[in-house]
């Protein structure tokens, strides 16, 4: 069996919901125009031991556009899982609508009904065509289906609530299963391929199945579903309707994909749920992402992977002491005239995004170190790295004791 180690429990750089957002300028206050919705960029690789002592499920090796899946070492009992995401910017540039010579044979079976997956159907079809009659690309056409499920739609996983696509369609509920049939179906229906990709999320990150036990908010972890898309030009790519547009994050391991086969010997038996005694640890991880942009659409807090121009100017750095060792954590002050917003920042990281041409003031503090006050300037449509250096605090200068008054002889 695979060494069990202990988690690495580090919270994740700028990642909400999966990952954790920390030190992004709320885009409420600097551009009120702008939605909570993140632009990321970079690599996040996590590396799982995956135990459970009356087997763990099959899991298959995969990769598409932006994610990839890898079964490092198993054992009847154990696994060893990679999971790579891969934030580079999606560069699809495949015209809409869809003509027949952009899709090959092996995508047809990606394109019709399914048994809770409506295709070509009234309201369905006339939402789908309306919401797309501007798209000149396949990414426009999937960008405004997936905004308008992700703002007008609300999450339901109660057991009366049905989940197939045209009950999701007309109720405006569902949960990631009733989400994700209706955007397959809203994408099959303009022609463009997409299926159903079944997964697990660990315990113990946000996207897990929350509860209370003894009063203590706690995850336990959930089985998850979420769509993959076809791009001509680019190939397959996830989106989570709960999560992210054009990639998912690594806390999403997958466990099949509707429509081929990724098990080619069919193994059955195993479990990843932690009901049943599964236990998920982190045996490595590398997290070089970082959000970069704002978008106005979705308006929910939302993630998305680059797929245009920098809309926004965006400073980040580290912040260090004058040693070059990061500062663990502390906090940013961004003024704006004697008003302030305090952004937390981790592990040394912190950006600001949403930020117009023009000059910001930010006051810097993590205890013990001295504050720093910084002007920075922005440029709309510019990313820039700025470093900082907190010093250490100043000690006050030791007064020498007083002289006590010579002793006069009696």
């Amino acid at each position: 069996m695979i060494e069990k180690r202990k988690a690495l429990r580090k919270r994740f750089f700028l990642f909400f919901g999966g990952w954790v957002a920390v030190g992004i300028l709320g885009a409420g206050w600097i551009s009120p125009a702008l939605s909570a919705t993140k632009v990321l960029t970079g690599k996040h690789t996590v590396v799982y031991d995956i135990v459970n002592p009356t087997g763990v499920e099959f899991l298959p090796n995969y990769s598409n556009s932006s994610y990839s899946q890898k079964v490092l070492q198993e054992d009847e009992f154990s696994k060893r899982v990679l999971i790579e995401v891969n934030l580079a910017p999606l560069n699809s540039t495949a015209p809409f609508p869809v003509s027949s010579q952009q899709t090959p044979s092996q995508m047809h079976s990606f394109l019709g009904p399914g048994k809770d997956i409506p295709v070509n159907e009234g309201n369905i079809l006339s939402q789908a065509r309306a919401l797309t009659q501007g798209s000149r690309t396949v990414h426009e056409a999937v960008t405004v289906i997936f905004n308008w499920i992700v703002d007008n739609f609300t999450y339901d996983a109660g057991r009366s609530t049905p989940q197939d696509g045209r009950s999701v369609f007309y109720s405006k509920r569902g949960s990631c299963v009733g989400y994700t049939n209706l955007s397959i179906a809203m994408l099959r229906s303009l022609g463009i391929p997409a299926r159903y990709a079944h997964g697990y999320l660990p315990p113990g990150y946000d996207w897990g199945i929350s509860k209370k036990y003894w009063g203590v908010q706690i995850s336990g972890g959930g089985y998850h579903a979420w769509v993959e898309v076809y791009y001509p030009d680019v190939g397959w790519c996830f989106s989570d309707l709960l999560h992210s547009k054009n990639f998912v994050d690594p806390f999403h391991v997958l466990r099949y994909t509707d429509g081929i086969n990724l098990n080619p010997r069919n193994i059955q038996g195993g479990s990843l749920d932690v009901e049943d005694a599964t236990t998920f640890t982190i045996f490595q991880e590398e997290n070089a992402t970082l959000a970069i942009d704002q978008l106005p659409l979705p308006k929910k807090d939302f993630l998305a992977r680059q797929t245009g121009s920098q809309q926004f100017g965006t400073i980040y750095g580290k912040i260090k002491d004058s040693s070059g060792k990061s500062v663990a954590k502390g906090s940013l002050v961004l003024w704006e005239g004697i008003q302030g917003k305090i952004i937390p920042f981790e592990d040394g990281v912190y950006s600001l995004m949403g930020l117009n041409d023009g000059e910001y003031r930010v006051t810097i503090r993590a205890e013990g170190y001295g504050e720093v006050e910084k002007n920075l300037q922005a440029r709309k449509g510019e990313v820039k790295q700025i470093d900082l250096v907190l010093p250490p605090p100043r000690t006050p200068k030791s007064t020498p004791a007083p002289k006590p008054p010579p002793r006069t002889k009696p």
